[in-house]
């Protein structure tokens, strides 16, 4: 698995130094046997996600901070800890490997110290330092592997709660599939899938399912045939919760890469007006691929910006806004290192901003569906309690007899915050509101 070890250190070169995203990444890999991949997504993935614990440990035995270090021989130091740690890789194998990619982007004198720091984690593996509980912040941060604002955010809904979030943070997340049920019922879509020897059960959705272990999707039949998209449950329920009629105009506000709209044209029986709205011209080409391959045909796709004036007057508009993404940390964990509490402080004023369009372009008696995947109240419960004080020709919609009776304790004022170690699902935000007749 030499080559696999080489492809993984160069993704994390490129997270680290270009921002590239690891699953953007991992896609672009070509020409590699299926344990090979498996591998490379395991060390990219759990590199990633343990980087600041990686490191904390790893200054415990370099004379100098490991930042000082070039790119790739602290991501090849990185990567050998993580062997060490949390696989079951043979110390040897992860070592050996480790010094032989510091010769290739390093000189002797490099690779030597490689050698050294790893050989020493591994004998004193037992007896690391750890931050104490007693300071909670710095405990979850350095424990948990999250940038310090994520942390104190977090620790705001008490102690436990962040440690269980904080948890969940580091465990992939499970693949959930939406069936199309255009093209099929999910039971027959499970029944298919087990007999091709893939692990999966019913979600709490109805379209739902989970699957059970980690696989590659060219193992699950299906795809051509255009009768599953990838897709959690939280985005899956934004679609439910704005209930779609027939015959009617509906809005996707940024819509790509279309799991939304689609599932909306599926819940629609394909009749009725989807307008998919978007920034970005070309991921609007992924909503036209994803439903060309679902044989779903009465979705437009439109180029504009949601924060401006909006010109059509809809029956339903499903909003999903920019956001920090801190509920998606087991899905994307890079996301915890390429966002920022400076740029996080903006989005409020442009969620506020598209709401406030959004809410222009909606027909009186018509409903709008907020969403985001992400768990932190400025950009939810702020941003919709704030724009029903200024829009008071708008309510919110009782949720309780929307939602699957499990999460409807957890509904309050029209609004729902889905938490993955609560709810088994991404961490996504709903609020459905509706323009008085």
């Amino acid at each position: 698995m030499e080559h696999a070890r080489a492809v993984a250190l160069r993704i994390l070169i490129d997270i680290e130094e270009k921002g590239a995203y690891s699953h953007i990444a991992l896609q672009k890999l070509t020409g590699m046997e299926r344990r090979e991949m498996a591998l490379v997504t395991e060390l990219v993935n759990g590199v990633t996600r343990r980087r600041l614990t990686l490191d904390y440990v790893l200054d415990q035995f370099l004379k100098f901070p490991l930042s000082g270090l070039t790119y790739p021989i602290r991501n090849d130091l990185r990567l050998g800890a993580y062997q060490l740690l949390h696989t079951r890789i043979p110390p040897r194998a992860a070592i050996d490997e480790s010094v032989k990619l510091a010769h290739k982007y390093g000189h002797p004198g490099i690779a030597n110290l490689v050698n050294g720091v790893l050989r020493s984690l591994d004998r004193r593996r037992e007896d690391l330092s750890m931050p104490s509980r007693e300071d909670s912040l710095k405990y979850l941060s350095i424990t948990y592997s999250l940038p310090e604002w994520i942390a104190a955010l977090w620790l705001e809904r008490g102690f436990e709660e962040a440690k269980m979030l904080a948890e969940f943070s580091l465990k992939p997340s499970r693949l959930t599939l939406r069936c199309n049920l255009l093209k099929t019922s999910r039971e027959a879509l499970i029944e298919k899938i087990l007999a091709a020897g893939v692990d999966v059960e019913p979600g709490v959705l109805p379209e739902a399912i989970r699957l059970n272990r980690s696989v590659a999707l060219a193992e699950i039949p299906g795809y051509n045939e255009g009768e599953w998209f990838v897709q959690g449950e939280g985005a899956m329920l934004a679609s439910r919760l704005l209930a779609p009629q027939p015959g009617e105009l509906v809005l996707d506000i940024g819509a790509a890469p279309g799991g939304k709209a689609t599932h909306l044209a599926e819940l629609m029986g394909e009749r009725g007006r989807i307008l998919a709205i978007d920034i970005n011209q070309a991921r609007l080409e992924l909503v036209k691929s994803n439903a060309k391959r679902l044989g779903i045909r009465n979705i437009e796709t439109i180029a504009a910006d949601a924060a401006k004036p909006l010109s059509w007057e809809a029956d339903r508009i499903l909003l999903d806004v920019p956001c920090s993404g801190l509920g998606l940390l087991s899905r994307k964990p890079d996301i915890r290192w390429h966002q920022n509490p400076e740029e996080a402080k903006k989005l409020p004023e442009l969620q506020s901003t598209m709401l406030d369009s959004a809410a222009k372009a909606l027909k009186p008696g018509g409903t709008l569906l907020y969403s985001t995947c992400t768990i932190r109240p400025a950009e939810n419960e702020d941003v919709v309690s704030s724009f029903l004080e200024r829009n008071p020709d708008f309510r919110a919609l009782d949720l309780s007899s929307r939602l699957p009776e499990e999460w409807r304790p957890d509904s309050h004022d029209g609004m729902l915050q889905l938490l993955p170690h609560v709810h088994k699902t991404e961490g996504f935000f709903v609020a459905l509101l509706e323009k008085k007749s």
